[in-house]
C-alpha cells in the first residue's frame, strides 16, 4: 500500500508540474492581460470613440425668457413677458465630415495599440530567448563539470601508474575553476534577465519561468514577405492619421461657410379693458431665421493651410519609416540565413570533436592519456556548443522581429 501511495504522489507532483509549465504563447497572453501601456492605449481609444459622439451633436440650443418691467404698450394690450427660443446649425455634412475625421483618429489610435502589443511581444520573445541562451549554456557548463570530474579521478588513478602527472591533475582543477565561475556568472545573468522578463509580463519580478529545451531551425527558407511591410500597423496609423487630417480640413472649410439659425419668440400680451378691440390680449408668435456669415475667415484659410502640412509632414514620415522598416527587414533576414548556417556549421563540429574524443580515450587501452589534448577538445567542443546556442538564440530573435514586420496579429 506505501508502494501505491507512492506512486500516487509522485503521478500528481508530475502532473502539476506539467500543468503549471507554461509556454511563450502563454506568456504573451498574460503580457496582453497585464500590460498598462496597452491597457492605457485602449483607454484611449474608448475615448476617441467617445469623441465621435461628441462631434456629432448640433450646438447647445438657446432659451431665453424676458419680462417688461416697464410694459410695451401696443393697439392690443400691454406685452408683459418675452420667451425665446433659437438653434443654430452648421453647414450640410459639416458634423459627418468631423465624425469621420474623428473615426479614422481612432482608427490610428487602434493602429498604435497593435503597433505596441507587436513591440512589447518582440520584447518578450527577445528577453525569453535571451533566457533560453542562459539556460542552455547553464546545461552545458554543468554537463562539462561532471566529465572534467570524471577526468580528474581519471588522472588521479593514473598518477598512482605513472601515466600521468600531478600536472594533468591541476590543469583539469583549473578548467574546473573557470567553468564553476562561468557558471556562477551564467546564473546571476539569468536571474537578471528574470526579473526583466516579470516586469514586462507586470507580474511579480520573482516568479518562475518554463523556459524551451530546444529551438525549432527551419533548415529551407523562411516565408517572410517583404511586401507585406505595407501592413505594418505604424504605417496604417500613419495612414489614418492622413485621412483624418483630410477630413479635418475640409470640416474647417465647411465651417467657413455660412450657418443658418432657426428660432421661436412667444410674447405674452395682456387684454386691454377697452371693449370691442380686434385681436385684444392676443400673444404674439414670431419665426426666426438668420444666417451667420463669416466675413472675417481667414483662421478658416490658415487652419487649412496648417491640416495640409501636417499632412505632407505625415506623407514624409511614411516615406521615412517604410525605408527603416524595410532596412530592418533586409538586415534581419540575412542575420536569421546567416545563424542558420552556423548552426548547421557548429552542429557538425560538435560531432567532430566528439569523435576525436572518443579516439582519444580509446587509445588509453594501448597508451597513456594524452590530457592536454582532451581539455583542448574540451574547450573546443565548448566553444562550439555555445556558438551553436548563441546562433539558435539569434536565429529566434531575427525570425521575431521579421514576424514584428510583417504578421498580422
Amino acid at each position: 500500500m506505501k508502494t501505491n501511495y507512492s506512486i500516487t504522489f509522485i503521478s500528481l507532483i508530475v502532473i502539476c508540474s506539467f500543468s503549471n509549465a507554461q509556454s511563450l504563447d502563454d506568456y504573451l497572453k498574460i503580457a496582453t492581460k497585464n500590460s498598462p501601456h496597452l491597457q492605457s492605449i485602449h483607454y484611449n481609444y474608448e475615448s476617441d470613440l467617445e469623441k465621435i459622439n461628441e462631434l456629432g451633436s448640433i450646438q447647445n440650443t438657446s432659451i431665453g425668457v424676458g419680462y417688461f418691467v416697464s410694459p410695451v404698450e401696443t393697439r392690443v394690450g400691454a406685452q408683459k413677458a418675452k420667451f425665446s427660443i433659437s438653434q443654430n446649425l452648421p453647414w450640410f455634412g459639416t458634423l459627418n465630415t468631423k465624425q469621420e475625421g474623428a473615426a479614422l483618429k481612432a482608427n490610428a489610435t487602434l493602429n498604435e495599440f497593435d503597433m505596441a502589443k507587436r513591440t512589447l511581444f518582440l520584447q518578450i520573445k527577445t528577453t525569453y530567448y535571451q533566457l533560453y541562451e542562459l539556460k542552455s549554456k547553464e546545461n552545458i557548463i554543468t554537463e562539462h563539470l561532471k566529465l572534467l570530474t570524471s577526468f580528474e579521478e581519471l588522472a588521479l588513478s593514473e598518477l598512482e601508474n605513472n601515466r600521468s602527472t600531478m600536472v594533468d591533475v591541476l590543469k583539469i582543477r583549473i578548467e574546473k575553476n573557470e567553468l564553476t565561475n562561468s557558471l556562477n556568472t551564467i546564473q546571476e545573468n539569468f536571474k537578471a534577465k528574470q526579473i526583466t522578463f516579470n516586469l514586462l509580463l507586470n507580474r511579480n519580478k520573482n516568479s518562475e519561468i518554463t523556459i524551451t529545451k530546444n529551438i525549432s531551425i527551419n533548415t529551407s527558407e523562411a516565408i517572410f514577405s517583404k511586401e507585406a511591410i505595407s501592413t505594418n500597423p505604424k504605417l496604417l496609423q500613419l495612414q489614418n492619421l492622413k485621412a483624418s487630417l483630410k477630413k479635418e480640413e475640409l470640416a474647417t472649410k465647411k465651417e467657413g461657410l455660412p450657418t443658418v439659425g432657426i428660432g421661436l419668440d412667444y410674447v405674452i400680451v395682456e387684454e386691454r379693458p377697452a371693449p370691442n378691440i380686434a385681436d385684444n390680449g392676443k400673444d404674439i408668435f414670431m419665426p426666426m431665421v438668420s444666417v451667420s456669415i463669416p466675413l472675417f475667415s481667414n483662421k478658416y484659410r490658415s487652419k487649412q493651410k496648417q491640416f495640409q502640412l501636417d499632412q505632407k509632414a505625415i506623407v514624409a514620415t511614411s516615406i521615412n519609416t517604410t525605408n527603416e522598416l524595410t532596412t530592418l527587414f533586409e538586415t534581419s533576414e540575412s542575420a536569421i540565413k546567416t545563424a542558420r548556417t552556423s548552426i548547421l556549421t557548429q552542429t557538425q563540429n560538435i560531432a567532430e570533436t566528439e569523435r576525436i574524443k572518443t579516439l582519444l580515450l580509446a587509445a588509453y587501452e594501448t597508451s597513456s592519456i594524452d590530457f592536454k589534448q582532451l581539455l583542448e577538445i574540451q574547450q573546443m567542443k565548448l566553444k562550439f556548443e555555445f556558438k551553436k546556442v548563441g546562433s539558435e538564440k539569434e536565429y529566434a530573435i531575427q525570425k521575431s522581429t521579421l514576424e514584428f514586420l510583417t504578421t498580422t496579429n
